[in-house]
């Protein structure tokens, strides 16, 4: 591969693929999620938050429209809870459901030169692609699929393909490694952190509302009736969002789950630490709207043990 620098991969084969069949397929993801789903051509593609009743957040997914299906790509070991609790409201909707995360690999490649790398790949050049939309390339002989993502680094496109395929692929990218190498677990968290993205288990649960957990910009409120539209709605309309994610840091080490305290009172939780490239830790936390002031010093504690740190807005610098 001729590509050079500004360019990394990440394994993501742990992610949930989800193959959604039957003529209501977009019919009940939209009524089951906060993005509008109405409208789905071939190759299009949205993310959207899958909530409970009570509008608490079961996961962020990405559903792309393909010729006979929807694709759904979920969190890593989501795909059951995902596939029940679209069968609880499947009642005569012509809907089926097909776990496939295991026989899938999806490979991640990110940085400002990801196009070229995945050009480099397929011959294919996803540079025009809408962020969530998908297109059909090949590796080789071998179909695969691209999908443009959210990105921690500029630019991101989602490899999926059966597992062996994705092997050839990761072994190529491999022998390129110094050109484009690939990141590691801590590397990932450190740049999800800096850019506040949540993630499945501690932003993403059904602890927070989407609104909270800054995902108004996946929420749409024309649509119609969805599960967990009234109080989203209400949420909304009547400025009730109580408490929202942000940035902070400590020459301490924050640890998850810890408390964010002002003036002795509760008032948040951190829910991802990383360590700061500078010294001490950097994380993501929720804390009440009346203390959310970037700048400002809170405390945080657990155990007994308390010490400064400093909120941020999203995206942070360290």
């Amino acid at each position: 591969m001729n590509v050079s620098g500004e360019s990394a991969w990440f394994d993501r084969s742990s992610w949930s693929v989800i193959e959604v069949r039957g003529n209501d397929r977009f019919d009940l993801l939209n009524r089951l999620t906060t993005n509008d789903l109405s409208s789905m051509p071939v190759g299009s593609g949205k993310q959207t938050v899958v909530l409970t009743d009570k509008a608490r957040i079961i996961d962020v997914v990405t559903v792309c429209s393909l010729q006979d299906h929807a694709l759904m790509i979920a969190s890593p070991g989501m795909a059951s809870k995902i596939q029940q609790w679209l069968r609880t409201y499947t009642i005569m909707d012509d809907v089926r459901t097909k776990d496939v995360s295991e026989a899938t690999g999806l490979l991640e490649v990110l940085g400002p030169r990801a196009a070229d790398v995945v050009r480099a790949l397929t011959d294919t050049d996803p540079s025009a692609l809408p962020l969530s939309h998908t297109i059909e390339a090949h590796f080789g002989s071998e179909p695969i699929r691209i999908v443009r993502m959210p990105s921690v680094m500029e630019t991101s496109y989602l490899i999926i393909a059966p597992l062996d395929v994705v092997g050839s692929i990761r072994a190529t990218l491999e022998d390129s490694a110094d050109a484009i190498p690939m990141l590691m677990e801590s590397e990932m968290a450190y740049l999800r952190v800096l850019n506040g993205a949540g993630e499945q288990g501690h932003e993403w649960t059904e602890a927070y509302n989407p609104l909270e957990a800054g995902l108004l910009h996946l929420t749409s409120f024309t649509k119609g009736c969805y599960i967990g539209q009234e109080v989203v709605a209400r949420l909304d309309s009547y400025n009730k969002v109580k408490q929202r994610v942000l940035g902070f840091s400590s020459e301490g080490s924050m640890e998850e789950g810890q408390e964010v305290v002002v003036d002795g009172v509760v008032v948040g939780s951190i829910t991802t630490v990383v360590p700061s490239r500078r010294s001490g830790t950097i994380a993501l936390g929720f804390i009440r709207g009346e203390h959310a002031h970037p700048g400002s010093t809170v405390h945080v504690r657990k155990d007994g043990a308390e010490f400064e740190a400093t909120i941020h807005l999203l995206p942070m610098q360290d």
